[in-house]
């Protein structure tokens, strides 16, 4: 959101920038009461209903800003999208159902790296850190290429392959 946010406000969509920023604040809100130690939850409907607000945020921004590329949404959303695209046809080859809940998604898999590999009392947080931090990082080239569609396809792409490297990665070290 914070990225959409510097988007509209480039363009000088500030009404919608409002709404972002809106949006922001409650989040960091929620996050200087929950960081490192839990104190308010919005819970699985909280959740669901940020993830869908900043679908929404992404598609309304690339609808009203045509002169960013359509690959720009798919960057930005690659690792959401990815994960329950990877999962599913995962558990598909794995002969198992899809619909049903397993520990091997990469947040868990790194979860698991960082505890086996480090003695912090609770690693759940030192997860969250390096997972967003390196979403940021890897969505940053989109950014800064938002003009140009074949950059971008390319990135996007790039970006699957090292979600696809790291995982198998990750999971040959945390299944030994």
């Amino acid at each position: 959101n914070s990225i959409l946010l510097f988007i509209n406000l480039d363009f000088k969509y500030n009404e919608f920038s409002f709404l972002i920023a809106g949006q922001l604040i409650i989040l960091l809100t929620f996050l200087i009461f929950n960081f490192p130690k839990a104190k308010i939850f919005l819970g699985d409907s909280g959740a669901y209903l940020f993830g869908s607000l900043t679908v929404l945020n992404v598609i309304y921004t690339h609808n009203q800003i045509k002169e960013i590329t359509a690959f720009l949404p798919c960057i930005l959303l690659f690792y959401l999208f990815f994960e329950v695209f990877f999962s599913f046809f995962r558990k598909i080859y794995l002969k198992k159902s899809p619909l049903k809940p397993d520990n091997n998604h990469l947040h868990m898999l790194s979860y698991r790296f960082i505890k086996k590999t480090n003695k912090f009392a609770d690693c759940n947080y030192l997860n969250s850190l390096i997972i967003n931090t390196i979403y940021l990082l890897l969505i940053i080239p989109g950014i800064y290429f938002r003009f140009n569609g074949t950059v971008c396809l390319i990135w996007f792409f790039t970006l699957l392959a090292i979600y696809v490297v790291i995982y198998l990665r990750l999971y040959s070290l945390t299944e030994k």
